[in-house]
Protein backbone atom coordinates (compact mmCIF):
# COMPACT_ATOMS: atom_id res chain seq x y z
CA UNK A 1 0.00 0.00 0.00
CA UNK A 2 1.73 3.10 -1.18
CA UNK A 3 -0.88 5.68 0.96
CA UNK A 4 0.78 6.59 3.95
CA UNK A 5 -1.98 8.86 5.66
CA UNK A 6 -3.10 6.32 8.31
CA UNK A 7 0.60 7.43 10.21
CA UNK A 8 -1.13 10.94 11.37
CA UNK A 9 -3.37 7.91 13.16
CA UNK A 10 -0.46 6.01 14.80
CA UNK A 11 0.07 8.34 18.12
CA UNK A 12 -3.36 8.09 18.95
CA UNK A 13 -3.21 4.23 18.35
CA UNK A 14 -0.49 3.91 20.53
CA UNK A 15 -1.89 5.77 23.66
CA UNK A 16 -5.53 3.67 23.36
CA UNK A 17 -2.93 0.74 23.22
CA UNK A 18 -0.79 1.68 26.30
CA UNK A 19 -3.97 2.43 28.04
CA UNK A 20 -6.56 -0.07 27.51
CA UNK A 21 -9.37 2.03 27.22
CA UNK A 22 -10.90 5.23 25.02
CA UNK A 23 -11.45 6.96 28.30
CA UNK A 24 -8.43 6.67 29.59
CA UNK A 25 -6.48 7.56 26.34
CA UNK A 26 -8.91 10.68 25.37
CA UNK A 27 -8.22 12.54 29.17
CA UNK A 28 -4.66 12.14 28.28
CA UNK A 29 -5.17 13.69 24.90
CA UNK A 30 -8.00 16.14 26.19
CA UNK A 31 -10.26 14.29 23.35
CA UNK A 32 -13.64 13.29 23.41
CA UNK A 33 -13.54 9.07 23.19
CA UNK A 34 -15.73 9.17 20.25
CA UNK A 35 -13.41 11.00 18.39
CA UNK A 36 -10.61 8.67 19.53
CA UNK A 37 -12.80 5.84 18.41
CA UNK A 38 -13.36 7.24 14.34
CA UNK A 39 -9.29 7.59 14.49
CA UNK A 40 -8.81 4.04 15.47
CA UNK A 41 -11.73 2.87 12.87
CA UNK A 42 -10.27 5.05 9.88
CA UNK A 43 -7.03 3.34 10.61
CA UNK A 44 -8.28 0.08 10.59
CA UNK A 45 -10.22 0.47 7.17
CA UNK A 46 -6.97 2.03 6.06
CA UNK A 47 -4.54 -0.64 7.01
CA UNK A 48 -7.32 -3.54 6.46
CA UNK A 49 -6.91 -5.61 9.54
CA UNK A 50 -8.48 -5.47 13.19
CA UNK A 51 -6.59 -3.79 15.62
CA UNK A 52 -8.48 -4.26 19.06
CA UNK A 53 -11.04 -6.77 20.56
CA UNK A 54 -13.57 -4.48 21.84
CA UNK A 55 -15.65 -6.00 24.87
CA UNK A 56 -17.66 -4.49 27.67
CA UNK A 57 -14.55 -5.95 29.48
CA UNK A 58 -12.34 -3.10 27.67
CA UNK A 59 -10.09 -3.40 24.25
CA UNK A 60 -7.58 -5.76 24.12
CA UNK A 61 -5.08 -5.88 21.21
CA UNK A 62 -5.03 -8.30 18.12
CA UNK A 63 -1.87 -9.41 17.04
CA UNK A 64 -1.86 -7.06 14.52
CA UNK A 65 -2.46 -4.64 16.88
CA UNK A 66 0.59 -6.02 18.93
CA UNK A 67 3.00 -6.14 15.43
CA UNK A 68 1.76 -2.20 14.62
CA UNK A 69 2.40 -0.80 18.26
CA UNK A 70 5.63 -2.74 18.59
CA UNK A 71 6.82 -1.02 15.15
CA UNK A 72 5.16 1.91 15.57
CA UNK A 73 6.51 2.18 18.70
CA UNK A 74 10.21 2.49 17.70
CA UNK A 75 8.90 4.62 14.24
CA UNK A 76 7.76 7.46 16.75
CA UNK A 77 10.85 7.72 18.74
CA UNK A 78 13.31 7.78 15.73
CA UNK A 79 10.50 10.54 14.34
CA UNK A 80 10.94 12.13 18.17
CA UNK A 81 14.81 11.99 18.05
CA UNK A 82 14.95 13.59 14.31
CA UNK A 83 12.62 16.27 15.40
CA UNK A 84 14.95 17.32 18.48
CA UNK A 85 17.56 17.03 16.55
CA UNK A 86 16.88 18.86 13.95
CA UNK A 87 15.14 21.75 16.52
CA UNK A 88 18.78 21.88 17.96
CA UNK A 89 20.53 23.45 15.11
CA UNK A 90 18.85 26.69 15.69
CA UNK A 91 20.56 29.22 17.82
CA UNK A 92 18.03 30.79 18.83
CA UNK A 93 15.02 29.99 21.62
CA UNK A 94 11.74 29.62 19.56
CA UNK A 95 8.85 26.89 19.03
CA UNK A 96 7.59 25.16 22.06
CA UNK A 97 9.46 24.07 24.98
CA UNK A 98 7.70 20.68 26.64
CA UNK A 99 8.91 19.40 30.23
CA UNK A 100 7.23 17.20 32.18
CA UNK A 101 7.56 17.26 36.54
CA UNK A 102 6.49 16.61 39.64
CA UNK A 103 3.42 19.00 40.00
CA UNK A 104 4.99 20.50 43.34
CA UNK A 105 8.12 20.88 41.90
CA UNK A 106 6.74 22.38 38.75
CA UNK A 107 4.30 25.03 40.54
CA UNK A 108 7.22 25.88 43.08
CA UNK A 109 10.30 26.26 40.96
CA UNK A 110 9.18 26.10 37.13
CA UNK A 111 6.02 27.86 36.88
CA UNK A 112 7.76 31.48 38.48
CA UNK A 113 10.19 31.00 35.46
CA UNK A 114 7.71 31.92 32.97
CA UNK A 115 7.49 35.44 32.69
CA UNK A 116 11.07 35.93 32.72
CA UNK A 117 11.24 33.26 30.13
CA UNK A 118 8.27 34.80 27.91
CA UNK A 119 9.87 38.17 28.29
CA UNK A 120 13.32 37.33 26.80
CA UNK A 121 12.40 34.57 24.48
CA UNK A 122 8.74 36.23 23.22
CA UNK A 123 8.47 33.69 20.20
CA UNK A 124 9.15 30.80 22.95
CA UNK A 125 5.65 28.56 24.09
CA UNK A 126 6.08 26.24 26.94
CA UNK A 127 4.21 22.94 27.82
CA UNK A 128 4.66 21.70 31.56
CA UNK A 129 3.29 18.51 32.44
CA UNK A 130 2.58 17.99 35.84
CA UNK A 131 2.57 14.17 36.67
CA UNK A 132 3.82 11.78 38.85
CA UNK A 133 4.85 9.12 36.38
CA UNK A 134 8.23 9.15 35.06
CA UNK A 135 7.22 10.69 31.72
CA UNK A 136 9.57 9.27 28.68
CA UNK A 137 10.98 12.11 27.07
CA UNK A 138 11.11 10.01 23.70
CA UNK A 139 8.15 8.48 23.89
CA UNK A 140 6.03 11.94 24.31
CA UNK A 141 8.07 14.31 22.59
CA UNK A 142 9.61 15.84 25.31
CA UNK A 143 12.25 18.45 25.32
CA UNK A 144 13.00 17.25 29.03
CA UNK A 145 11.50 15.44 32.15
CA UNK A 146 12.28 16.26 35.61
CA UNK A 147 13.07 13.28 37.64
CA UNK A 148 14.66 13.06 41.08
CA UNK A 149 16.85 9.77 41.93
CA UNK A 150 19.44 7.65 40.00
CA UNK A 151 18.44 7.22 36.25
CA UNK A 152 18.89 3.76 35.31
CA UNK A 153 17.89 4.71 31.75
CA UNK A 154 20.96 4.76 29.59
CA UNK A 155 19.46 5.62 26.61
CA UNK A 156 18.62 9.81 28.18
CA UNK A 157 20.98 12.26 28.43
CA UNK A 158 21.57 13.39 32.38
CA UNK A 159 22.10 16.77 33.68
CA UNK A 160 21.84 17.21 37.34
CA UNK A 161 20.80 20.46 38.62
CA UNK A 162 20.14 19.96 42.26
CA UNK A 163 20.35 17.10 45.10
CA UNK A 164 17.08 16.40 47.60
CA UNK A 165 17.42 15.71 51.02
CA UNK A 166 14.57 14.34 53.39
CA UNK A 167 13.82 16.78 56.48
CA UNK A 168 11.34 16.07 59.34
CA UNK A 169 10.09 19.27 60.66
CA UNK A 170 6.89 20.77 62.71
CA UNK A 171 5.73 24.21 63.67
CA UNK A 172 6.65 26.16 66.14
CA UNK A 173 2.90 25.74 67.75
CA UNK A 174 3.33 22.27 67.24
CA UNK A 175 6.56 21.84 69.13
CA UNK A 176 5.17 24.01 71.72
CA UNK A 177 2.27 22.04 72.17
CA UNK A 178 3.21 18.40 71.85
CA UNK A 179 7.21 18.78 72.56
CA UNK A 180 10.05 16.78 70.10
CA UNK A 181 10.73 13.47 69.41
CA UNK A 182 14.04 12.70 70.59
CA UNK A 183 14.31 9.14 68.66
CA UNK A 184 12.57 7.61 65.94
CA UNK A 185 10.75 5.52 68.84
CA UNK A 186 9.16 8.79 70.21
CA UNK A 187 7.06 8.67 67.29
CA UNK A 188 4.05 6.92 68.15
CA UNK A 189 3.41 9.56 70.57
CA UNK A 190 3.06 12.48 67.88
CA UNK A 191 0.77 13.06 65.03
CA UNK A 192 2.66 12.25 61.60
CA UNK A 193 1.52 13.68 57.94
CA UNK A 194 1.96 11.06 55.55
CA UNK A 195 1.34 10.30 52.09
CA UNK A 196 -2.12 8.71 50.44
CA UNK A 197 -2.78 6.10 48.17
CA UNK A 198 0.09 3.85 49.48
CA UNK A 199 1.07 0.29 50.90
CA UNK A 200 2.81 2.40 53.67
CA UNK A 201 2.24 5.98 54.34
CA UNK A 202 5.10 7.20 52.41
CA UNK A 203 7.30 9.31 53.23
CA UNK A 204 7.72 7.74 56.48
CA UNK A 205 7.74 4.37 55.70
CA UNK A 206 11.07 5.09 54.23
CA UNK A 207 12.57 5.55 57.95
CA UNK A 208 10.30 3.69 59.73
CA UNK A 209 9.39 -0.37 59.91
CA UNK A 210 5.93 -1.73 59.92
CA UNK A 211 5.86 -2.63 63.32
CA UNK A 212 6.89 1.13 64.59
CA UNK A 213 4.14 2.77 62.00
CA UNK A 214 1.74 0.54 62.58
CA UNK A 215 1.73 2.21 66.12
CA UNK A 216 1.91 6.33 64.73
CA UNK A 217 -1.00 8.75 65.02
CA UNK A 218 -1.28 9.63 61.16
CA UNK A 219 -2.81 12.82 61.73
CA UNK A 220 -3.36 13.82 58.13
CA UNK A 221 -3.16 11.53 55.32
CA UNK A 222 -3.01 13.47 51.23
CA UNK A 223 -0.56 12.76 48.31
CA UNK A 224 -0.01 16.15 47.60
CA UNK A 225 3.33 17.75 48.64
CA UNK A 226 2.11 21.18 48.84
CA UNK A 227 -0.69 20.38 50.72
CA UNK A 228 1.51 18.27 53.35
CA UNK A 229 3.72 21.64 53.82
CA UNK A 230 0.75 23.71 54.73
CA UNK A 231 -0.88 21.01 57.27
CA UNK A 232 2.70 21.32 58.94
CA UNK A 233 2.78 25.06 59.27
CA UNK A 234 -0.84 25.04 60.86
CA UNK A 235 0.10 22.93 63.39
CA UNK A 236 -1.32 19.34 62.31
CA UNK A 237 1.48 17.40 62.99
CA UNK A 238 5.02 16.19 61.99
CA UNK A 239 5.64 16.14 58.66
CA UNK A 240 8.79 14.06 56.74
CA UNK A 241 9.24 15.63 53.19
CA UNK A 242 11.98 16.90 50.54
CA UNK A 243 13.91 19.87 51.63
CA UNK A 244 13.05 21.54 47.94
CA UNK A 245 9.55 21.60 49.68
CA UNK A 246 9.71 22.46 53.13
CA UNK A 247 13.49 23.96 53.10
CA UNK A 248 12.93 27.52 52.81
CA UNK A 249 10.27 27.29 55.76
CA UNK A 250 13.25 25.70 58.23
CA UNK A 251 15.16 28.90 56.98
CA UNK A 252 12.69 30.69 58.03
CA UNK A 253 11.86 29.61 61.34
CA UNK A 254 8.49 28.68 60.34
CA UNK A 255 8.86 25.28 60.33
CA UNK A 256 11.45 23.55 62.71
CA UNK A 257 14.02 20.78 62.22
CA UNK A 258 13.12 17.97 64.54
CA UNK A 259 15.99 15.01 63.42
CA UNK A 260 18.09 14.22 60.81
CA UNK A 261 17.09 11.93 58.17
CA UNK A 262 18.44 8.40 59.74
CA UNK A 263 19.67 7.17 56.40
CA UNK A 264 21.82 10.13 55.72
CA UNK A 265 20.15 9.43 52.17
CA UNK A 266 20.90 12.22 49.27
CA UNK A 267 19.62 11.36 45.88
CA UNK A 268 19.82 13.73 42.18
CA UNK A 269 17.65 16.34 40.78
CA UNK A 270 18.24 15.40 36.99
CA UNK A 271 16.59 16.79 33.66
CA UNK A 272 17.07 14.41 31.21
CA UNK A 273 16.72 15.13 27.53
CA UNK A 274 16.54 12.46 24.31
CA UNK A 275 19.09 14.23 22.41
CA UNK A 276 22.76 14.41 22.68
CA UNK A 277 22.61 18.45 21.51
CA UNK A 278 20.85 20.45 24.04
CA UNK A 279 18.41 22.67 21.87
CA UNK A 280 18.54 26.66 22.50
CA UNK A 281 15.33 26.62 24.25
CA UNK A 282 15.98 23.93 26.92
CA UNK A 283 19.77 25.69 27.42
CA UNK A 284 17.61 28.72 27.87
CA UNK A 285 15.44 27.37 30.06
CA UNK A 286 17.87 25.34 32.49
CA UNK A 287 20.01 28.46 32.87
CA UNK A 288 17.05 30.52 34.07
CA UNK A 289 15.86 27.48 36.68
CA UNK A 290 19.60 27.09 37.92
CA UNK A 291 19.91 30.81 38.93
CA UNK A 292 16.32 30.80 40.17
CA UNK A 293 17.25 27.79 42.45
CA UNK A 294 20.83 29.39 42.86
CA UNK A 295 23.71 27.13 43.94
CA UNK A 296 23.72 25.81 46.04
CA UNK A 297 20.21 25.88 45.96
CA UNK A 298 18.18 27.77 48.25
CA UNK A 299 16.71 25.53 49.88
CA UNK A 300 20.00 23.75 51.33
Amino acid sequence: MNDTRYAEHLPIFLEVAQLGSFSAAARKLGMVPSSLVRHIDTLEQQLAVTLFIRSTRGLQLTDAGKMLQSRAAALQADMLTLRAELHSLSDVPQGVLRISCLPTFGKTYLLPLLPELAQRYPQLAVELDFTERPADPKQESLDAALRIGEQKDSSLYARRIATQRWLMCASPAYVARYGRPSTLADLPQHRLIARLHQQQPACWGQILDAALLNRCKLALRCDDFTAQRLAALSGIGITFLPNWVVGPDVQSGALLPLMDDPRGEEQGIYLLRPVAKVSARLAAFTTLLQQYIGQPPSWA
